[in-house]
């Protein structure tokens, strides 16, 4: 056994066989146990989106009031510039080999990362609440003797079981989820084509009847993808150290943008031909038939198992700000359980109300990680250029201090304005009439976060950069 830095024990084995229980949770990876293949990114992320709960957030394009031509487009521009982003995202974890929360503690410091571990923390749960319902709906809609809340419950086990096991079982069970719901979703395309003459009557003409709706639309698929940037690494951190940057943003962004369009698409689809029904599943389901709803639950499995997986190593940061953390199976399933335990709770109370929540749930979203990620990303690329002393991202009077001010404050100024533009539920900024009622909030708080930190590194001068003779060098 090897001692790291961070106070915990590591095998000085290869990778762990695919029976084991993972036992590594926040801790960086050492590169005696990195392994995998860009092609296993692709695979991951494109089965992790190829999903019915895709299906359901397609039908937000037509409900939030733009037809089927105009809905499309947002879903594409969304999709792609959160893909882009989130896929940025992912590079980080081979170069540093942790998890992509604990790489934020070297912009933000040791203690304000636990302000965004639990912002990570509600948005995995808030996300594998939303997939149970979705799944347990699927299956109730096969099996209807049983209440939704039972199906709950029953369709959240192997959620946790395949989370309990962890990356590698994670990973392994993608390839085959690619194939099968790819073929599904052929097949649904050809069984509603072949029902009638659906794409005309769903098209809706192309006519743009409302540009702020079109904002809200790109917006919500924008967000959808950049939620996934939150803990991408978490998925690329056992890869090696010398990984090629390019090909894992390729793999990461091509495969997340063409499944997550695809799933979308069709539930827009779905839904501009009919509005009225209760869920686009449904409206498959009835021409497709109720096999179908079989392989929308498997689809959620996997998505749903991954934030429960990530939401225990959100947990596991919050856990290390105060005490240190030993490598144990033990507490990576009792973080599990209690992030799955938190999730089923609020599937269970809040079932009925889902796809209202959930809207209001991605625009909140919007508000606090967009520049959380471009403060990330720009001090990645362009201020420390990949390099960072590790060990110091656990310890609280290390190199990046307890706070870091020169990201700190203008994340606070890009929230602050964001507040500006915002256009929620609850809450309208008082520059929305003047653009029409559009919310811009997500793309000005993007340009203030990253123009922002950008000058207070040049304000703070060298006070704001970590010494070179501090830094892990970075194989490329």
């Amino acid at each position: 056994m090897t001692e790291t830095r961070t106070g915990a024990t590591t095998p000085a084995a290869g990778p762990p066989r695919m029976a084991e229980i993972e036992i590594n949770s926040i801790q960086p990876i050492p590169d005696s146990e990195r392994h995998g293949t860009v092609g296993q990114q692709w695979r991951l992320w494109y089965a992790c989106n190829a999903n019915f709960f895709c299906v359901v957030l397609g039908s937000f394009a037509v409900l939030l009031g733009l037809n089927l031509f105009w809905a499309i487009i947002a879903i594409v521009a969304g999709s792609v510039i959160g893909g882009v982003l989130t896929a940025l995202h992912a590079v980080q974890g081979p170069r540093l080999g942790v998890p992509q929360m604990i790489q934020s503690r070297g912009q933000f410091g040791f203690y304000f990362g636990v302000v965004l571990f639990v912002m990570g923390i509600v948005l995995d749960v808030g996300y594998m609440g939303g997939g149970l319902v979705v799944g347990a709906q699927s299956l109730q809609g096969v099996i209807p003797g049983l209440p939704i809340e039972a199906w709950i419950v029953i369709f959240a086990v192997p959620c946790v079981v395949l989370a309990i096991w962890g990356y590698r079982l994670i990973h392994a069970v993608q390839p085959y989820l690619v194939v099968i719901i790819t073929a599904v979703w052929f097949a649904i395309l050809g069984l509603v084509l072949a029902s009638g003459d659906h794409l005309a009557k769903g098209m809706g003409g192309t006519h743009l009847a409302s540009f702020p709706a079109f904002l809200v639309v790109v917006g919500l698929f924008f967000m959808n993808q950049l939620s996934w940037a939150i803990y991408v690494s978490d998925y690329s951190r056992y890869m090696p150290r010398n990984t090629s940057g390019p090909k894992i943003f390729t793999a990461v962004a091509v495969g997340s943008t063409v499944s997550t369009v695809a799933f979308c698409a069709l539930g827009a689809w779905v839904t501009a031909i009919a509005p009225t029904a209760s869920s686009p599943v449904t409206v498959i389901a009835s021409v497709a038939g109720k096999w179908v709803l079989w392989f929308s639950a498997l689809s959620l499995v996997a998505a749903a198992a991954m934030n429960a997986y990530t939401g225990m190593l959100s947990w596991e940061s919050v856990r290390s700000t105060w005490q240190q953390l030993k490598l144990s199976r033990l507490a990576r399933v009792a973080g599990v359980l209690l992030i799955s335990g938190v999730s089923l709770v609020l599937a269970l109370l809040g079932w009925q109300s889902f796809v209202t929540t959930f809207s209001n749930f991605l625009s909140v979203l919007l508000f606090v990680f967009v520049p959380w990620s471009l403060i990330n990303l720009v001090d990645f690329y362009l201020v420390q250029r990949e390099r960072y002393d590790v060990a110091s991202f656990y310890i609280p009077r290390g190199i990046y201090r307890g706070w870091r001010w020169v990201a700190v404050v203008p994340y606070l100024v890009a929230c602050g304005v964001e507040l500006l533009f915002v256009d929620q539920t609850d809450l309208k900024g008082p520059l929305v009439n003047a653009l029409g009622g559009a919310d811009i909030s997500w793309i000005v708080g993007g340009v203030v976060a990253a123009v922002g930190y950008l000058i207070a590194v040049r304000v703070a001068g060298r006070d704001a950069e970590v010494p070179a003779e501090q830094l892990t060098e970075v194989s490329r």
